[in-house]
């Protein structure tokens, strides 16, 4: 999941465009002049820290669970992650680059008010509902320093439970409430670190593994994974998923985002279209290391317990492998995750009660997403339950796509309800209807893995959505130039009263910045140290997880020092 950038944040809460847009700072229903448009650093460093949160503890530990082979995971992730940066950089990154608008103001453009409606209410629910899943997952980590027993379960198994999820929720809505610069500034500091612990942890968790093949025979890392973490075969000894369930879920993972055009909103600040090709460093970081190295210390903490991993929760499973420092992995991981997704999800409701404040439909959300948040169903099925919100948000995606690249090969500018002037565009309704519905039909058919369903329904809904427009039989064919008449010049003109801010460089020569990297790198080097520990790593792992309390704490601070002043002038 990502953390949403200011312009994406903000576009939710704004009505209609008017015929002489006012300018704002966020550019919610104007086009992005180039004085604004950010160089491909930005996107780098975004996608990059964005895609390791408390979601990769989950998804690492359930495909372990699922029983996929080593080699099908390895590959599965290369080929599903390569398809997620294709999807971003050929059809996200190409219309928001050229349109620049967000995806909100877009789809009203497109399709009206009615069904950006709909979309809002349902992007409000997949965020509450990752928010509060998130919720649990940082509670998690609470709950191994109490009696409280680990919550596997669909319901609450305890009362206490449910009271420190209250209190976490509390924290998350405090901390939501406080705004976007809150929220960036705490993912940049946490993102590092946590990426960092994540490597640490397939390190360290290695010579571990290799030990305990030994005692059965297993002399080979090969053999060993094989054996205890990525089998081939499920706890209860059916056959795993396969490769291309993999691949499937790794591209669709985060579907809402390119294939559904929701970073439209953070892509149409780009320079170019070819930053969408930045994506990688989150896929690769995020969903390729950061789900291997989970999967391996979720396997080694049920190992070490004596437990199946089914009946472990994040908490207990870092607090194996990392100590007191997994711990606060843990709930720093999944406070990256709840809290800007509660923002996004208070955002998309405001859009629907406008007349009420942010900040009160942030509040109201944020206790229904506490209330979700009691019941462990939402994390321990997350895979599906995500699946199925992905089902319902592909055709989205799908439509703005064809009403981009398809509909000028059919003569049809895109935009053609706004030129119009109608009220409703039906073809839009009938390609969601359509897209569900297939999706619906395949899931009780049973030929297809839930996790492959987002294929079929995106591309029903895109080719439906053109064939739909065609039979409608009042919309205008022209011979123009389809994408100036939509959305005018490459270059939209600068607008008056957005001189660009001035935005002193980041500064990098900070003595704090050299030793936030330091203490990452100290961690690392624990880490390798008790690699080499060989056969004694199991008993050197107490000492690991001491020798990291140090350098973490000590980044913090560092991390912390540096953000408060990285852009202070030199003097």
């Amino acid at each position: 999941m990502s953390t949403p950038t200011p312009a994406l944040s903000t576009a939710a809460s704004e009505s209609a465009p008017s015929s002489t847009p006012q300018p704002t700072g966020e550019f919610e229903h104007q086009r992005i002049p180039p004085s604004h448009q950010l160089s491909g650093k930005y996107f780098l460093g975004s996608y990059a820290g964005e895609h390791v949160a408390g979601t990769e503890f989950v998804i690492g530990a359930s495909l372990v669970a699922l029983g996929v082979s080593t080699s099908d995971l390895l590959w599965g992730l290369l080929i599903g992650n390569l398809f997620a940066v294709l999807s971003w950089a050929w059809i996200c990154s190409p219309v928001a680059v050229r349109s620049r608008m967000t995806i909100y103001w877009y789809l009203e453009r497109l399709a009206g008010k009615r069904f950006s409606l709909i979309y809002n209410l349902l992007n409000g629910l997949i965020f509450a509902v990752v928010s509060g899943a998130m919720i649990t997952v940082s509670a998690s980590a609470f709950r191994v320093v109490t009696t409280i027993p680990p919550q596997t379960a669909w319901y609450p198994q305890s009362i206490s439970f449910v009271a420190l999820v209250l209190f976490v929720g509390a924290i998350t809505v405090w901390m939501t409430l406080k705004g976007f610069k809150l929220i960036a500034n705490f993912s940049t500091v946490c993102s590092p670190w946590m990426a960092t612990m994540f490597l640490a942890s397939g390190v360290v968790t290695v010579p571990i593994l290799l030990h305990m093949g030994e005692l059965d025979g297993l002399t080979t890392l090969t053999g060993v994974v094989d054996t205890f973490v990525w089998t081939g075969e499920t706890p209860e000894g059916t056959a795993g998923i396969s490769v291309w369930v993999i691949a499937a879920w790794a591209w669709g993972a985060n579907l809402p985002m390119h294939l559904g055009m929701s970073d439209m909103s953070i892509l149409r600040f780009a320079r170019k279209s070819s930053y969408g090709y930045f994506s990688a460093a989150g896929m690769y970081i995020g969903h390729y290391m950061a789900w291997v190295c989970a999967g391996l210390m979720g396997a080694t903490a049920a190992l070490l317990a004596g437990s199946q991993l089914t009946q472990m929760d994040p908490g207990g499973v870092s607090f194996r492998i990392l100590g007191a420092m997994g711990l606060i992995a843990v709930v720093i991981a999944g406070w990256t995750t709840s809290i800007p997704s509660l923002y996004r999800a208070g955002l998309a409701f405001q859009a629907v009660f406008p007349e009420q404040s942010r900040a009160r439909v942030t509040a109201i959300t944020g206790l229904a997403t506490t209330l979700i948040a009691c019941f462990p169903f939402v994390f321990t099925q997350w895979l599906n339950v995500l699946s199925y919100f992905i089902m319902l948000i592909a055709p989205v995606g799908a439509i703005i796509a064809a009403e981009h690249f398809l509909l000028p090969r059919m003569k049809i500018r895109p935009l053609w309800r706004e030129h119009q002037g109608m009220a409703h565009n039906r073809p839009a309704f009938m390609a969601w209807g359509i897209g569900v519905l297939v999706g619906v039909a395949l899931l009780f058919e049973g030929s297809l893995h839930l996790f492959t369903l987002f294929i079929p329904v995106w591309l029903t809904s895109f080719m439906a959505y053109p064939l739909l427009c065609h039979f409608q039989g009042d919309i205008a064919k022209e011979e123009i130039d389809f994408y100036q008449a939509a959305y005018g010049p490459i270059n939209p003109p600068e607008l008056q009263g957005t001189d660009t801010p001035e935005r002193l460089p980041v500064q990098r020569r900070n003595p704090w910045y050299f030793i936030a990297v330091a203490c990452l790198v100290v961690i690392l080097g624990v880490a390798g140290w008790s690699w080499m520990q060989g056969v004694d790593a199991t008993a050197h792992l107490d000492t690991f997880q001491l020798l990291i309390v140090v350098p973490t704490v000590l980044y913090f601070i560092a991390a912390t020092l540096w953000m408060k002043n990285r852009r202070a002038p030199r003097h």
